[in-house]
């Protein structure tokens, strides 16, 4: 059953009984360590895949930034993906303690270390 189904007989009301799977959904998220193991693996398909999390991260923030959901960072408007390929995993690698956290929240770190907004 689709989850509009799901919602429009929730909406009438009635009591559902779900199956297990429709509520036990588990979502995979990149880590510090994942990503960082991409990023170093030699094959084509791993370091693509790293660097398209990275400028999907990238895009995401911007966009949060954009809409005033985010504070505003001091990033250069255009960045070179491998330099922020590079940035990122430099990041990941000089701070070990710090590869269990959402890679997402690792790029922002690096980026804000890499472009600090002067006082």
């Amino acid at each position: 059953m689709p989850r509009y189904a799901f919602a429009a007989i929730l909406a009438l009301g009635s009591p559902v009984s779900l199956p297990v799977a429709a509520h036990a959904q588990s979502y995979m998220f990149e880590t510090g360590a994942t990503l960082l193991a991409k990023c170093r693996n030699k094959a084509p398909e791993y370091a693509l895949a790293c660097t398209a999390y990275i400028v999907g991260a990238v895009d995401g923030i911007k966009k949060d930034v954009f809409i005033g959901r985010a504070r505003p960072n001091c990033w250069p408007a255009q960045m070179d993906a491998e330099e922020v390929r590079r940035i990122v995993v430099a990041y990941i690698t000089r701070y070990p303690d710090q590869r269990k956290g959402p890679a997402s929240v690792l790029v922002s770190i690096a980026l804000n270390e890499r472009y600090p907004c002067d006082k």
